[in-house]
């Protein structure tokens, strides 16, 4: 074994050199070899590391990056991934709803009345633009043809693309039949789904155009007044929709009445006239422009007999009154608290003012899975920015073509579409890379000045830029490795930076410190080092402090690894390899550099210029340099400072102080801990000057409304299962998980309703147990079931549940009208699948933990109702999360700790050191635990990320101290002071630099870095004020002694 100078005499003897362990010695002697071999070939090694990072970066070629939040916060082998999987096969024509708020831009919320008519005025234009918006398929289909390097013959499944989309597309005639060409819009039925105040209005251009503040009252007022369908205008005094028998009608002559009154309503209003037109009856008004109600042209259709007529047709309806069934005109008004925010009443009215309105328009999903963008919708995601665009907002500013968004005057929109949050995500990431750069400047400029001195040669600026380039090699290697090994980049990989940032320029103090000891330490006793044995003791005393550190923190990610929570298992993997990779650079290229630095300054060159050449001076004789006199920074004011501070705390009265003081500190650190909640909503990601988060900051304030479901019905005999589906309709609309403001949509409560009333023809001769008339009335024969479901499912009036019925023969399931049975269709085959629709109350919704009770009280609920069925929401994959996050909290900082136990012990191996190294680092974990309570930091998957770097920090901070300490020799009191005023430095740096990196995105717009602010914050003053103040006074009470020897000559070596 080869001993250099400086080490004990009768070390090897004493029975404190047996306490240090083989594998200490070991790796001390390692670690000298390598230090020699990288401090007489600098050069070389530096070509080796860069080589090595580029054959890494080479794997940038195979990475893929995972942005859907399903893919990284959903726990793998979660209930939500199987229904979602279902749901997605069985019901693959799925919506994009497209919600939007409004309220008054030229006025404060406080002045404002949403119900004026110019607002609702303006609204219109703005909904007949973008009704207007075209989009060209074909440019869309020509753009990925270039993109992908296809053209006609090759595999081209974009080509569904092509041509111009509207939202109510072109109406063309096929074969009799009317189909909507380029139709964006997703269908209830034959209806485009949308919802918003204008639908009051019936969208007539002449009534909203002609509107007065009493005609806006007088509708929205009489709105939910309407039990049957009535198209004429409410805004109108004189209406037939206002008289008794046409809001509600139950008998024959009540039918006819309110027919009457339309005839003579729409005769003086707008009379129409039916034609044939190209095969297709076409009704329209006699004179477009003095047609008063365009509600009357829907009559005329509703009523035409196939032949031309210029007299309005006696009534709405197009059957015979004894025949049509009552529930063929019943009317399901939306509430208007769902549609205007803020409602306030009057003397007068119930609705006289409001301060917000609110809709949505759905779109039909055309998704192509790419493998980099994965799902994607290109006509849908124009369409949408279109839109935003006409609302004042530019969602992308950087796709093109370009847009011009200026905000509207008169009204201040907000909303959630569903291209957002993919977008906000994109712009907040974006937004804080300034805030990023600003850190890494920090850092330098910080390290630049406690590197080094204030002088021209012994300044630390170029070894400042190598500890951040080190970083940037880190990340380019980890993310290359990533991509040969397949392992998804997600979102939250972007804290590697600062993660890297902390360790590395931590592990860089650490290094340079040794270094700077050893020159010191060989000028004192007269003599002088060579630059290759300098680096080999720097290695020699400094690696094994940073292995210390880097072993532990590496381990603990690596292990952690096997969460079930993909985003988080990623990180701990990208972070587990990139600290062995920057524990790897530290000695390859940080000590190589610091072998070149140690060179030019033996040479007196400038730093930065190697080409200039400065008067010789030493180390400790700063002459200043640029503008800076030598008395600006003589440095050692900081050491001193810690050691005076260190001296005070480890006497007996400022050991009972400081036992005190943590002891209050660790009390409502612990307090907090039991206090702290597990919480998480995805739009925390939106930055709080979105519009995003205007619309949920709204919709919380002022609409209520919750997050959309569907009951799912997997095969079943249906027919067996009909009071079931009873009880689960009876669930929903009695349950205060439901939002009971918006109705409970049932395909079978409806077609119930159809088949028990009195004069229906269809089902008269049917047997229903226990009778026609009861309330819970159900099918007797099986045969009698489906044919009535049938023929109400093929008729109009059924024709808005077909996307909620599924039949097992292929050939029954229809897009339009049939007169029969289409040919091939079993009816006795039943139904495939089927579902209802509801809403979640906002209430039950309000915090993660309320999501996540509220999901599996459902599941619960509703499959002790009906076998196998179960809720669903595309949401329900991220409250998933909620339901195991501090369970894997829990486990991974188990883990952590088995790790740090076995590596501290194995490292430090003086228990009586090592056991309140580990202390200290769990204190500081349980402090920093519960201080995130009183800041309003949550449990979640970003949150439980933070704390495990945090346990890094916390390994840091306090195996630093605990090293130096074992080296020390003397009293418990002396060591504690001498291992503060050696290593001291390096921590409280390592502290000052990675708050000072943080400070800057304290000010993000971004959730994630604010929490990363706060955690970290946390995390470097509890864990640093453990490491420098705790765990000295610790150590000078009960660490023990170790009696100080006789050291060899300077130069001297023996051999073992």
């Amino acid at each position: 074994w080869l001993r250099p100078a400086g080490v004990p005499v009768n070390q090897r003897d004493s029975p404190s050199a047996m306490g240090i362990g083989a594998v200490e010695r070991c790796l001390e002697n390692f670690f000298e070899k390598i230090g020699k071999v990288v401090g007489t070939h600098p050069i070389k090694t530096l070509i080796g590391s860069v080589l090595f990072t580029i054959v890494c970066g080479g794997g940038f070629a195979f990475l893929s990056t995972e942005t859907r939040p399903e893919k990284q916060w959903v726990p793998a082998g979660s209930l939500a991934l199987d229904h979602g999987a279902y749901v997605k096969a069985t019901w693959p024509g799925n919506a994009r709803f497209n919600f939007f708020s409004a309220t008054c831009a030229d006025v404060d919320v406080g002045s404002c009345d949403i119900m004026d008519p110019k607002y609702i005025q303006r609204f219109h234009e703005i909904n007949e633009k973008v009704k207007a918006i075209t989009i060209d398929g074909t440019k869309i289909v020509a753009d990925l043809d270039k993109d992908h390097k296809r053209s006609e013959g090759d595999n081209r499944p974009w080509s569904i693309y092509e041509g111009n989309w509207s939202f109510s597309g072109t109406p063309q005639s096929v074969n009799g039949a009317v189909e909507f060409e380029g139709r964006l819009c997703f269908t209830f039925g034959p209806f485009c789904a949308k919802s918003s105040v204008l639908d009051v209005f019936r969208e007539d251009d002449y009534i909203l155009t002609n509107l007065d503040a009493s005609s806006v009252k007088l509708a929205i007022n009489n709105w939910e007044k309407q039990e049957t369908m009535c198209p004429l205008t409410l805004a109108a005094s004189d209406s037939p929709c206002f008289n008794s028998n046409c809001q509600s009608y139950t008998t024959q002559s009540e039918r006819q009445a309110c027919r009457d009154l339309a005839t003579t309503y729409c005769a003086s209003k707008c009379p129409t006239t039916t034609e044939i037109i190209g095969g297709r009856e076409v009704t329209r008004p006699l004179d477009m422009a003095t047609c008063q109600d365009r509600g009357c042209i829907q009559l005329g259709a509703l009523g035409n007999t196939g032949s031309s007529t210029t007299t309005t047709p006696s009534g709405m309806l197009n059957t015979d009154p004894g025949d049509a069934p009552e529930s063929a005109f019943e009317f399901q008004p939306t509430k208007i608290k769902t549609m205007v925010g803020g409602l306030a009443s009057s003397g007068t009215w119930e609705y006289a003012s409001g301060k917000h309105i609110a809709g949505f328009w759905a779109l039909e999903k055309m998704e192509l899975y790419c493998p980099k963008e994965g799902r994607t919708d290109p006509i849908a995601d124009e369409w949408e920015r279109q839109v935003l665009c006409l609302m004042g907002v530019d969602a992308d500013p950087r796709a093109e073509p370009k847009l011009d968004c200026p905000e509207n005057e008169l009204l201040k929109f907000s909303g959630l579409f569903q291209r957002s949050l993919g977008d906000e995500f994109g712009n907040a990431i974006r937004g804080d890379i300034s805030k990023l750069t600003a850190s890494y400047g920090v850092i330098i400029v910080y390290c630049a000045f406690m590197l080094g001195k204030c002088d021209s040669v012994h300044s630390g600026v170029a070894m400042a830029f190598i500890a951040v380039a080190i970083v940037g090699m880190c990340i380019v290697s980890t993310l290359g490795l990533m991509g040969y090994f397949q392992v998804p980049n997600g979102n939250l990989n972007n804290n590697l930076y600062f993660l890297l940032l902390g360790l590395g320029v931590d592990d860089a103090f650490v290094l340079t410190s040794e270094f700077l000891t050893h020159s010191r330490e060989a000028k004192e006793k007269g003599g002088s080092l060579s630059v290759p044995e300098l680096i080999a003791k720097t290695a020699r005393t400094g690696g094994i402090s940073v292995l210390i550190t880097s072993a532990t923190d590496a381990l603990a990610f690596l292990v952690g690894a096997t969460t079930v929570l993909p985003a988080l298992s990623w990180f701990c993997t990208y972070a587990g390899v990139s600290i062995v990779l920057c524990y790897t650079f530290q000695l390859t290229v940080f000590l190589p550099c610091l072998a070149l630095n140690a060179r030019r300054t033996a040479a007196s060159k400038m730093d930065c210029c190697c080409c200039f050449t400065r008067p010789e001076r030493g180390l400790d004789d700063a002459q200043g340099c640029c503008c800076c006199s030598k008395s600006v920074f003589k440095g050692g004011v900081l050491k001193k400072g810690l050691t005076k501070f260190t001296e005070k705390t480890t006497t007996p009265v400022g050991q009972v102080l400081t036992f005190i003081i943590f002891a209050v500190i660790s009390g409502v650190g612990i307090f907090g801990t039991t206090k702290i909640y597990k919480d998480f909503k995805l739009e925390w990601f939106i930055p709080d000057s979105s519009y995003v988060n205007t619309f949920f900051n709204i919709n919380q304030d002022y609409f209520s409304t919750g997050t959309p479901i569907t009951v799912n019905f997997p095969q079943s005999d249906a027919f067996a299962m009909q009071s079931n589906l009873h009880e689960v309709y009876g669930y929903l609309n009695s349950s205060q998980l439901i939002n009971h403001d918006v109705a409970v949509d049932s395909w079978y409560m409806e077609f119930m309703e159809w088949a028990t009333e009195p004069n229906q023809a269809a089902t008269a001769d049917d047997t229903f147990t226990p009778s026609r008339t009861d309330s819970n009335a159900v099918f007797s024969q099986e045969t009698e079931f489906y044919t009535a479901l049938y023929t109400w499912y093929r008729t109009n009036v059924g024709a808005r549940y077909r996307g909620s019925i599924l039949w097992a023969s292929e050939a029954c399931n229809l897009d339009g009208n049939a007169d029969a049975v289409p040919a091939g269709c079993t009816l006795s085959e039943g139904l495939k699948a089927s579902r209802f629709n509801a809403e979640l109350s906002l209430a039950a919704t309000n915090r993660g933990t309320d999501r996540y009770d509220t999901m599996t009280s459902m599941r619960n609920q509703i499959t002790a109702l009906y076998s196998g069925a179960f809720p669903y929401s595309f949401d329900f994959l991220y409250w998933e999360e909620v339901g195991i996050i501090d369970e894997e909290l829990i486990k991974n900082l188990a883990i952590c700790g088995a790790v740090i136990l076995v590596v501290i012990f194995a490292l430090v191996p003086n228990p009586r050191i090592a056991i309140w190294v580990v202390l200290c680092v769990a204190l500081s974990i349980v402090n920093t635990l519960g201080y995130m309570y009183f800041w309003e930091v949550t449990i979640s998957g970003v949150s439980t990320i933070y704390v495990l770097i945090c346990v890094g920090l916390a390994v840091d901070y306090a195996a630093h101290i605990a090293h130096m300490f074992k080296e020390s020799t003397g009293t418990p009191r002396e060591r504690a002071i001498n291992a503060v005023d050696r290593i001291g430095v390096c921590t409280f740096n390592a502290v000052l630099s990675t708050l000072l990196a943080v400070v800057v995105v304290g000010f993000s717009d971004s959730y994630v870095f604010r929490i990363f602010f706060k955690v970290l914050f946390l995390v470097v003053t509890i864990a640093g004020a453990h490491g420098l103040w705790l765990l000295p006074s610790i150590l000078s009470l009960v660490g023990g002694c170790k009696p100080s020897s006789e050291v060899y000559a300077e130069g001297e070596t023996t051999k073992e």
